[in-house]
């Protein structure tokens, strides 16, 4: 239940300063990332001086991307994308603003290539990568959201429109 809280006041407080901006919400195909992936990932959210860090299993394959999110052992989410239909479970208490289409969107700027990326962005948005992989996703000429990949195994995405941060680094057994 502590999660649970965290998230909301988390959440709330990007809430209430996010800009009236159009929101990004990639839908790309599990196919599309081109590979299998199963990762386990220590996340950490960020927002306004406040932080969680939450156990995340992802998978994907031709077929889905299944992820489950875990507070002290307890599975806490569990979000299941198979091309058509985005199914999600959450646990009682667990925020509306944390939606699905928010976490599959983020999960998708963070590990699919652009070229699954760039032609799936609605009308006024583009994304660039850096040489150092780094990543920039606009509307219009105002940067949105921002992803980098400072070590192996980790990546961090800044949503500079809604205000969070998500920290996401592989557990040292699955590097």
């Amino acid at each position: 239940m502590r999660v649970l809280v965290v998230l909301m006041a988390l959440v709330l407080a990007a809430c209430a300063t996010a800009p009236r901006q159009e929101e990004l919400a990639l839908r790309l195909s599990p196919a599309s990332l081109g590979h299998e992936l199963a990762l386990q990932q220590r996340m950490t959210v960020s927002s306004h001086g406040q932080s969680q860090q939450l156990d995340v299993a992802l998978e994907v394959d031709a077929q889905a991307v299944r992820m489950a999110v875990m507070d002290f052992g307890q599975t806490v989410a569990r979000l299941e994308w198979d091309g058509r239909d985005l199914n999600e479970s959450r646990a009682k208490g667990w925020p509306e603003a944390v939606t699905g289409s928010r976490v599959l969107s983020d999960l998708q700027l963070v590990h699919w290539p652009l070229a699954a990326i760039r032609p799936a962005l609605p009308a006024g948005w583009s994304v660039d990568e850096a040489a150092d992989r780094a990543r920039t996703v606009r509307y219009g000429d105002t940067p949105m959201i921002r992803v980098r990949y400072p070590a192996p195994g980790s990546a961090e995405l800044e949503n500079l429109a809604v205000g969070y941060r998500l920290r996401l680094d592989a557990w040292p057994e699955a590097r």
